[in-house]
C-alpha cells in the first residue's frame, strides 16, 4: 500500500461522513416542513454536491503524484 492509497482512504472517510451528515440534515429539513425550495436546494448542493466535487479534485491531485 503506497501513500497515495492511504490519502485516498482518508479522503473517502471524510467524504462519506460529510455525505451522511448532509443527507441527515436534508431529511430533517424536509420533514420539519419549515424549509422552502431554496433551503432544500442549498442543502443538497452543500451536503452532496460540494463533497463530490472535492473528492474528484483531491483524487485527481493524489493520482498526479504517481
Amino acid at each position: 500500500m503506497n501513500i497515495g492509497n492511504g490519502f485516498k482512504a482518508i479522503v473517502n472517510v471524510g467524504f462519506w461522513v460529510w455525505i451522511i451528515i448532509g443527507v441527515i440534515l436534508i431529511i430533517l429539513g424536509i420533514t420539519g416542513g419549515k424549509w422552502t425550495f431554496e433551503h432544500t436546494f442549498l442543502a443538497i448542493i452543500v451536503g452532496v454536491g460540494v463533497p463530490l466535487i472535492l473528492k474528484y479534485v483531491l483524487f485527481y491531485i493524489i493520482n498526479s503524484f504517481k
